[in-house]
């Protein structure tokens, strides 16, 4: 295929797309599209070239194999083979074997499937995932083992009607998005398997099946194409379901500037753009890296050091494609010598994975802080359940005297040893708790979609079982209401079906579930703990492998501001009933300028926002308090 200035322009666009939202810019809150319009480009070329070749009747399905391989591996593996490198001096033992896991699966191209098992995109542990973006290299390979197989197949078999078969395959994976969405079912794995993004690379290959129409030539629709993706790109955020129903406009922009087949487009043909274009897939490789390496250096993120990451992403990228991708590179050779090398890193890859890091190398304190990190409360172990409309209601103490019974989430799992702790000898608990489930009977969360069935039934056994027991609440509240800490995202996490999914609605509802429990005994709740925006161990570890102090903390005031409006919720229920008292866990963490993760090198957190077992020993005194109350009822 000849070389388009247009595709080339278009690379430049979405890598920039991507590396702004990456890099921290709010405002392209949506700039994930980009890897959208790569796909749809991919789709196009490849298409072509497999097209051009089985026409001319000169097709080697081993030689488009092996193309792909001297174009994609050999970046892809000296970023890989110098992250192991760096990271034996750098990373701690577990983050080092994780990483090494990763590299073997981005080099096997599988990682899609790996990050899906693992998690979401946009979670906030994605920071220490250094090759989290591989994913979509992953799936565009993927595509690429299974494109030719089915125009050879078409081209055989069905009397060459490409568009039919391509549009058929299209729909069918587009209709599986609306389903998955629509029902809310497993949408990790709708953004990053295959079956759900295929549609995208084929809208691609349909560009191409395309005849000529009224856009072709047009010298608008660069620029037209171009503004709508950047609109798309400032107005859609994490919130929005990806891939899904409004994935169909980037995909239709980059699917028109395609088809118009625009050469002499000032906003493509020019120099910059040009240049950012050609080196755009070493520049994709490179800048996640670079901004994962900048929060383990525990960097200020400013405006400045912003612009100084797409600085370093753009002279790394070119470094990377003039030294590798660039097929005068000096790693760029044959295929069985691509191979080879590949082999090797993949082999070191495995070493790192079975030695386990090689914790040896790493001070004694990373041992402690995992070591704590891994602690459980193992009497409470089966008896936090992750969905269903029931629980198994265990009891430590007396079955048959209960005075508290604990209602709540995974922070409620995280409390429970120290409840049981604080308790006396003849004191008796029943723990009831679901993960990601707040204590509010009709809610509705897409996250924990029995949450609602579950708090029901747990209020109704509540009331018929132990009439006369005491309630705690503990609830992550806050994430519920805001999302996640530092996303700088005010998207709620639930809804109410007649009422919206307004902190007015919220309190109505949850006052309504506390009432009506607090009408006849006390109830008790936890007020958020702390939370840091970053997983306390991870942090503690890098920064012992760097010899800095493990110092973990942020001011009092940044903890009001997070929890403002929680605070002011939980004051306005408490107040409507001379039954309700508020437990303050600033008690156990904060002191009036700040709340602590850490104390004399020991982590109180096992993530960055769930408490440690040694952590939530800092509530004994609070749960103390509780329960001298309790008794004297």
């Amino acid at each position: 295929m000849n070389f388009r200035t247009d595709i080339n322009g278009l690379r430049a666009y979405a890598v920039m797309l991507v590396i702004l939202y990456h890099f921290g810019f709010s405002s392209v809150s949506g700039g994930f599209l980009g890897v959208d319009v790569f796909f749809v480009i991919s789709g196009y070329l490849m298409t072509g070239i497999i097209l051009t070749r089985l026409n001319k009747q000169n097709f080697s399905l081993l030689g488009f194999y092996a193309a792909r391989c001297r174009r994609i591996i050999p970046p892809l593996m000296v970023l890989c083979l110098i992250l192991m490198l760096v990271g034996y001096f750098l990373m701690p033992p577990d983050e080092y074997k994780k990483m090494a896991e990763h590299a073997v699966s981005s080099l096997s191209f599988i990682s899609n499937v790996v990050y899906f098992k693992q998690g979401g995109y946009f979670e906030t542990g994605s920071v220490y995932k250094w090759l989290l973006h591989t994913w979509s290299l992953s799936v565009e390979w993927q595509f690429y083992l299974l494109l030719p197989l089915a125009l050879m197949f078409t081209a055989r078999f069905l009397r060459q009607q490409f568009a039919w078969a391509m549009g058929i395959a299209a729909l069918l994976s587009f209709g599986l998005v609306l389903v998955m969405v629509a029902t809310n079912f497993h949408l990790t794995a709708t953004y990053y398997l295959l079956p759900t993004r295929a549609w995208e690379m084929l809208a691609g290959g349909l560009v191409y099946l395309a005849p000529k129409s009224a856009l072709s030539g047009q010298r608008a629709v660069p620029l037209l194409g171009i503004i709508g993706l950047i609109v798309c790109a400032l107005l859609f955020d994490e919130s929005s379901a990806w891939p899904g129903i409004m994935t169909l406009i980037p995909v239709l922009l980059t699917a028109m500037i395609i088809h118009a087949n625009v050469q002499n487009s000032i906003w493509f043909n020019n120099r910059i753009v040009q240049h950012i274009g050609k080196t755009s897939y070493s520049i994709y490789l490179w800048h996640w890296p670079l901004w994962v390496f900048w929060h383990l250096a525990d960097w200020p993120i400013t405006l400045v050091s912003q612009a100084m990451l797409i600085l370093l992403s753009l002279a790394t990228g070119w470094a990377s494609y003039v030294l590798v991708e660039n097929k005068h590179g000096w790693l760029s050779g044959k295929t069985y010598v691509t191979l080879g090398q590949t082999a090797l890193v993949l082999l070191l890859g495995v070493l790192i994975v079975a030695k386990a890091g090689f914790p040896s190398r790493a001070p004694q304190v990373v041992a402690s802080i995992k070591q704590y990190s891994l602690e459980r409360f193992v009497r409470g172990e089966n008896c936090f359940v992750f969905s269903g409309t029931t629980s198994p209601q265990c009891v430590f103490g007396n079955a048959s005297q209960v005075n508290l019974v604990v209602l709540g989430d995974s922070h409620a799992a995280a409390m429970l040893s120290s409840i049981v702790g604080s308790a006396r000898p003849e004191d008796s608990v029943v723990f009831i708790a679901q993960s990601g489930c707040p204590s509010v009977p009709d809610i509705h969360r897409s996250a924990s979609p029995d949450c609602g069935g579950f708090v029901k039934n747990a209020i109704a056994d509540i009331e018929r079982k132990y009439p006369h027991a005491s309630v705690l609440i503990i609830n992550r509240l806050s994430f519920y209401l805001h999302g996640d800490y530092g996303s700088g995202s005010n998207t709620p996490k639930y809804s109410f079906i007649n009422d919206g999914s307004s902190i007015a609605a919220y309190q109505q509802h949850f006052g309504a579930a506390v009432k009506r429990l607090a009408t006849h005994r006390r109830v008790f709740i936890m007020t958020p703990v702390p939370e840091f925006g970053y997983d306390v161990i991870y942090r503690m570890s890098r920064d012992a492998m760097r010899g800095k102090a493990l110092a973990v903390q942020q001011t009092r005031a940044e903890y009001q501001s997070h929890n403002q409006e929680t605070l002011a919720m939980l004051n306005n229920i408490a107040a409507q009933s001379p039954n309700v008292a508020l437990l303050d866990a600033t008690q156990g963490f904060c002191d009036n300028s700040f709340c602590y993760g850490s104390k004399d090198d020991v982590p109180l957190y096992r993530d960055d926002n769930h408490l440690s077992e040694v952590g939530n020993k800092n509530l004994n005194g609070v749960f103390g308090g509780m329960w001298k109350m309790i008794d004297r009822i």
